[in-house]
């Protein structure tokens, strides 16, 4: 690895502000890491600090990436970042899960067949052509299917699979709409919120050197919020990381505020499982109910 900047402040990185399990989350660079941290604990610190951290051991800012779930703690932890290493920040890749997939299929799109200029659905866009797909002027009704359709998504079905295993002919009828509906989306050139997860995980499993490239890419991702994680962001994350297994989780394993999205809790149980020598940090000191700071 190369050495960091001379510039870079680094004795004032590493363990400024953090207590001993904060600290041991930071250090720990070489593996699978879960940290698990409730409300107030300083999560967002783990991460920023922890980004500092990696940059001082010598990866390049683009090379480390930081997802999140929402644009807000997204835009958040780049200011963070920002007051901690400087410019510096400004090269780390950190989003949410669904710009990453943005930045994904923009790059790499073309293996799937999509245009670099595919464009992205909003929900009415969505509605309007399931109504279409599915004959119907009702907009309730194609919400309905939406629902169902972003469900089955959001668990890493296709049409097929989601009416192999449909529990009933309600659902089956879904699942045919749901394979006119994708077959517009491909004559479109168009992606709805859900394929901004799941055509990435399309892309990292059938397409070896896009996989390559982008585990090359990267030598650390840190995850936020993963208790809130579902099944195919799972599987994204671990296709980004390979065997390597360079990544940081921080979740709390008390609270999952997207379980109608397809959160969860299993994620948690799955990476001890997938990862045998996952590193687990917890963080039980609560910043918010004590005058720690």
């Amino acid at each position: 690895m190369s050495s960091p900047p001379s510039s870079f402040p680094a004795a004032a990185l590493v363990n400024a502000g953090l207590n001993l399990a904060q600290q041991e989350a930071v250090n720990y660079l070489h593996g699978p890491c879960l940290v698990l941290a409730g409300a107030g604990s300083g999560k967002t610190r783990v991460i920023t600090h922890k980004i500092g951290r990696l940059i001082q051991s010598g990866l390049k800012p683009e090379q480390i990436a930081a997802i999140t779930f929402t644009n807000k703690a997204a835009a958040e932890m780049r200011e963070r970042a920002k007051t901690l290493i400087g410019k510096q920040a400004k090269g780390v890749v950190i989003c949410t899960f669904h710009a990453l997939g943005v930045r994904m299929l923009r790059q790499d799109g073309a293996a799937l067949g999509l245009k670099k200029q595919f464009s992205i659905l909003d929900s009415d866009d969505v509605t309007s052509i399931l109504k279409d797909a599915g004959g119907s002027t009702d907009a309730a009704t194609a919400r309905q299917w939406q629902w169902t359709i972003s469900r089955w998504k959001n668990s890493g079905f296709n049409a097929a699979q989601a009416e192999a295993q449909a529990s009933g002919d309600e659902e089956r009828v879904i699942a045919r709409i749901m394979a006119r509906y994708e077959e517009r989306l491909s004559a479109y050139q168009s992606v709805d919120f859900d394929d901004l997860i799941g055509l990435p995980l399309k892309l990292l499993r059938e397409h070896e050197a896009v996989r390559s490239q982008w585990q090359a890419a990267l030598g650390h991702v840190l995850v936020d919020e993963y208790q809130d994680t579902n099944a195919t962001q799972y599987e994204v994350l671990k296709l980004l990381v390979g065997p390597r297994g360079r990544f940081t989780a921080v979740g709390d394993d008390d609270q999952s505020i997207y379980g109608w999205r397809g959160a969860t809790l299993d994620n948690l149980k799955k990476l001890p499982q997938d990862y045998p020598n996952l590193k687990v940090v917890k963080l039980e000191q609560n910043y918010r109910s004590t005058s720690a700071g």
